[in-house]
C-alpha cells in the first residue's frame, strides 16, 4: 500500500491551525486575556519567521493543556469541530485540497501529520474525508483531560517515528509513498519516503530540496495574486461606485438649476 503524509501549518493552510482554536477557547472563557495575547504574539512571529520556535510551541502547549485540565473530551470536541469546519477548511489552499483528492483517487491512504492536538486534527480529517492523523496526544482519564501529554510532542524526529510506526502497522510501503512539508523541522519525515515534496518551503528546506532534486511546490504565490486581485477589484468597484454617485449628484444639481 502507498500513502501520502501532509504537514498542516503553512503546508495545507497559511499560518497556524492552533490560533483559531485558542481564539475560540478564549471566547468561551477557557483562556485568559494574557494567554490569548501571548499566543497572538507567537502567531505573528510564526507568520513572519516562517517556522516554529521551540519556546512558542512550549508556551502554546502549556497554556492549552492547562486550559483543558478537567474538561470533558466531548466539550472540547464540540469546540474543535466548529473551528475546524468554519475556520480551517475555508483557509486551506485549494491546490492542496485538490492534491489530497488526487492521492485518494490514486488509491493511496492520506494522513495529516502535525504537532497540533490529535483530537482536533481528527475533526479536520473527518471533514476532508481522509484516512487519519498523527498529532500530539493529550492524556485522558475517565473521559476528562488530565492536563498532561500522553507521549512526546509530535514534532521533528518524533513525527517521523510515528509515521514509520503507522506505516508498519498499516502495511504501507514508505519507499513508494509521499510526504509534504514546508519546514526544515520535518526533514526526518521527508527523508523517510520515496517522494519528498517541499511545499511552501522555508528558506532552509528550499535549499536542501534544490540540492537533492526534490519536488518543490509553492501555493503562496497564487494566493498572493488572488488577494491582490481581490483588493484591486474591490478598489476599482469602489472607485466606480464613487464615480457613479458623483455623476448622479452632479446631474441632479444641473437638472434642478434648469
Amino acid at each position: 500500500m502507498e500513502a501520502a503524509f501532509f504537514d498542516l501549518d503553512k503546508t495545507l493552510l497559511p499560518g497556524s491551525s492552533l490560533f483559531p482554536l485558542a481564539r475560540e477557547m478564549h471566547r468561551q472563557r477557557f483562556f485568559g486575556l494574557s494567554d490569548i495575547a501571548r499566543l497572538g504574539l507567537d502567531q505573528l512571529r510564526y507568520r513572519a519567521v516562517g517556522r516554529e520556535a521551540e519556546g512558542a510551541m512550549e508556551r502554546a502547549r502549556g497554556a492549552s493543556l492547562e486550559a483543558i485540565r478537567g474538561r470533558r473530551t466531548s466539550e472540547m470536541v464540540a469546540v474543535g469541530r466548529a473551528v475546524a469546519t468554519e475556520e480551517l477548511i475555508p483557509r486551506l489552499y485549494p491546490q492542496a485540497v485538490e492534491l489530497l483528492s488526487r492521492h485518494k483517487l490514486a488509491g493511496r491512504e492520506v494522513y495529516i501529520c502535525s504537532s497540533s492536538p490529535e483530537d482536533y486534527l481528527a475533526l479536520l480529517a473527518d471533514a476532508l474525508g481522509i484516512d487519519g492523523v498523527i498529532g500530539t496526544r493529550a492524556e485522558v482519564v475517565d473521559g476528562r483531560y488530565t492536563g498532561e501529554l500522553d507521549g512526546p510532542l509530535a514534532h521533528g524526529a518524533e513525527k517521523a517515528r510515528r509515521v514509520a510506526e503507522l506505516a508498519k502497522d498499516r502495511g504501507v510501503d514508505l519507499s513508494r509513498s509521499f510526504a509534504y512539508s514546508d519546514s526544515i523541522n520535518d526533514l526526518p519525515l521527508l527523508e523517510l519516503v520515496g517522494t519528498p515534496v517541499a511545499m511552501n518551503p522555508d528558506r532552509k528546506l528550499l535549499m536542501i530540496a534544490r540540492k537533492r532534486g526534490w519536488i518543490v511546490q509553492d501555493f503562496r504565490i497564487a494566493r498572493r495574486r488572488t488577494l491582490i486581485a481581490s483588493a484591486a477589484g474591490g478598489g476599482a468597484a469602489a472607485v466606480g461606485a464613487a464615480g457613479y454617485v458623483v455623476g448622479y449628484a452632479f446631474g441632479r444639481r444641473a437638472a434642478t438649476r434648469a
